[in-house]
């Protein structure tokens, strides 16, 4: 199957963007040994027509995500709508991924989300 195909047939704000919300479900997860102080805050961004943002912070022993934006934001990588789904299904390597991405902020805060793996495919 070409996923590039199946791909394109979800690219809509009304189909793609739950997907991306259901994937961004794991941000806590794989930042769980990620060492931050109290009230830090990390915001993942997808651009493009399906986008969307959201928002991880630090609390006293976990991270969490949340709704809206509490706070400045320590760290931000924007993602292409065309590679956000590969790369939490493990469909991009993490240097390809990368060379896509856009990090502002704290470099250290920002890259774990491009090994994060919502959904393993095949």
């Amino acid at each position: 199957m070409d996923w590039r195909i199946l791909a394109a047939g979800i690219m809509t704000r009304e189909l793609y963007n739950p997907v991306l919300d259901c994937f961004m479900r794991a941000l806590p997860f794989t930042y769980r040994n990620v060492s931050a102080a109290p009230g830090t805050a990390i915001r993942v961004t997808v651009s493009g027509e399906c986008s969307g943002s959201w928002h991880l912070y630090r609390e006293e022993t976990r991270w969490v995500l949340g709704e809206g934006e509490r706070a400045q934001p320590a760290a931000e990588t924007i993602i292409p709508q065309e590679i956000a789904w590969r790369i939490f299904t493990k469909g991009i390597d993490r240097e390809s991924a990368l060379s896509q991405v856009r990090i502002t902020g704290n470099r250290t805060l920002a890259l774990p989300v491009l090994g994060m793996v919502s959904i393993v495919s095949a």
